[in-house]
């Protein structure tokens, strides 16, 4: 079941559901928009942004924030190092 918006028309006293912002917009731009109950249930709450995240999740940022980094330098140097070598003024 798709998600449908409440488009709240003061200029034309009118409501219709829609399934998108745009299209709410499309028909008035001073019109108001709501959610459902179910949209408005379904929204993060403050607890939910700041709760620990799971594990699986914790791995994840530890892999990015670390991990990523620490491998784009590893293979900078390495090819640093190979460049460094071929162009070297001594013979091999």
């Amino acid at each position: 079941m798709a998600l449908k918006y409440l488009c709240l028309s003061l200029a034309n006293n009118t409501q219709t559901e829609v399934n998108s912002i745009a299209e709410c917009l499309a028909q008035d731009p001073a019109a108001y928009i709501t959610m459902s109950a179910q949209m408005l249930a379904s929204q993060p709450t403050l607890q939910d942004i700041f709760s620990i995240p799971i594990s699986s999740d914790l791995q994840n940022m530890w892999e990015l924030g670390f991990g990523l980094p620490v491998l784009c330098y590893l293979v900078a140097w390495g090819y640093g190092t190979v460049i460094n070598f071929l162009t070297s003024p001594y013979p091999h």
